[in-house]
């Protein structure tokens, strides 16, 4: 039986088994895919640049797992981080809104008059000139003219609004023997001043009728007791009279020359007379002075003058003092509504200034901007509604003049 012999291998000719090389190949492959995964998934490039932006723009990179502090102002949430920044913000630059709300008010006393060009409040003024020379003690009507005038204008002055500044003239209670000491004695019996009437009705006593008539020299007196006053004021000038010059001056001078030196000035002529040529006379003192005549021949006639021209006035006290109300009104509105528009431009302007412009957070410029907005809306809507209780305020006031000047229409 022959034995087999052993065949000599050369390690050199052994090659490692197939399997070995895929399982490599296998591996390689799968760890580059997993690398593109990975580099897709991470985007290094993309977060280097993100990153390098929120470190420029001073952002707080907040991980995604924590919650952010939020704080809500004016209805709107924010960042704690930008709610510091924003109160920052509103203590340097905020702007006062709360000077936008000024509420309207109008306390001012009935009567008191507003000067057109200026718009500032202005006095009522009234000077009463009464005839007190020699003819004024002639009996008509069981009494003296100057009883009659003295009482009727009495009466004229205790009607008076609240607030108006009256006062009284006499002329021809001085010198009976004398012609020059009667016609430059003409007196401010009772000083123009607020709510006196009492002080004119006990004055009435005080002088009795004697001498001459200075019709120039009276209008001249009250002419400078107006310019003293102010000829911005509301003045009226009543001119009771029942004669005509006497004291050698020109009253048609003196009235044209009041027209003018105290412009706006209302002049009413009384004509206590039954004589044509005397009427005639004061009429065109009235005219010259752009004023009205009346003509009072007796005590009805005179008290009946006098309270048309209390008519007048009390219309006329009620049309200044709604027109100065109105004035008042509409500059209420303009002045609250600028302020509000010149505060939330100011304010805008500051934000872009200090805050957007410094980039200094992105995210917070974005809440700051927003709360910013709704804080001036709040204040706008405060102010409408300040608006709508100041237009009730005025509607009211206006019905009351309303029913004032219907209850004047009733007395005529």
């Amino acid at each position: 039986m022959k034995t087999a012999k052993s065949k000599y291998i050369d390690p050199k000719d052994v090659k490692p088994p197939i399997f070995n090389k895929t399982l490599l190949i296998s591996l390689a492959v799968c760890f580059f895919v997993l690398l593109v995964v990975v580099i897709i998934w991470i985007n290094p490039i993309k977060w280097f640049n993100e990153r390098r932006l929120d470190i420029k723009s001073g952002q707080e990179v907040i991980p995604t797992n924590v919650t952010k502090d939020i704080t809500t102002v004016y209805g709107i949430e924010m960042q704690n981080k930008c709610f510091d920044k924003f109160e920052e913000f509103i203590k340097s630059y905020g702007a006062d809104y709360s000077k936008c709300l000024a509420p309207f008010d109008f306390t001012e006393e009935y009567c008191g008059g507003v000067d057109p060009a200026t718009e500032k409040l202005s006095s009522v003024n009234i000077l009463v000139i009464l005839d007190s020379s020699g003819s004024m003690a002639e009996a008509i009507d069981k009494d003296t003219k100057i009883n009659i005038a003295k009482k009727a204008i009495s009466d004229f002055l205790i009607k008076m609004p609240q607030g108006v500044n009256t006062g009284l003239i006499v002329y021809g209670s001085k010198g009976s023997n004398s012609k020059s000491l009667s016609c430059s004695g003409i007196e401010e019996v009772v000083k123009l001043g607020k709510n006196n009437s009492g002080n004119v009705i006990s004055s009435m006593n005080s002088f009795y009728p004697l001498g001459w008539t200075p019709l120039a020299g009276s209008i001249d007196f009250a002419k400078n007791i107006f310019m003293e006053n102010g000829t911005g004021n509301k003045n009226y000038l009543i001119l009771v009279s029942d004669g005509i010059e006497t004291c050698d001056g020109d009253p048609l001078i003196s009235a044209e020359n009041l027209k003018f030196e105290v412009p706006g000035i209302k002049l009413e002529v009384i004509g206590f007379t039954k004589d044509n040529a005397t009427r005639d006379f004061l009429k065109k003192i009235a005219i010259r002075g752009g004023g009205n005549y009346l003509s009072a021949s007796g005590a009805a006639e005179i008290s009946k003058a006098l309270n048309e021209e209390l008519l007048l006035i009390k219309k006329d006290c009620l049309y200044t003092t709604f027109y100065q109300m109105a004035s008042r009104y509409n500059n209420n509105y303009f002045t609250n509504l600028n302020c509000w528009l010149d505060a939330q431009k100011q304010e805008s302007n500051d934000f872009n200034l200090n805050i957007e412009n410094k980039f200094v957070n992105a995210e917070c410029n974005v809440e700051i901007s927003k709360a910013l907005g709704a804080r001036q809306n709040e204040f706008w809507y405060q102010k409408q509604t300040l608006l709508e209780n100041n237009q009730a305020t005025y509607r009211k006031i206006q019905n009351e003049f309303n029913n004032q000047l219907k209850e004047l229409d009733k007395t005529r």
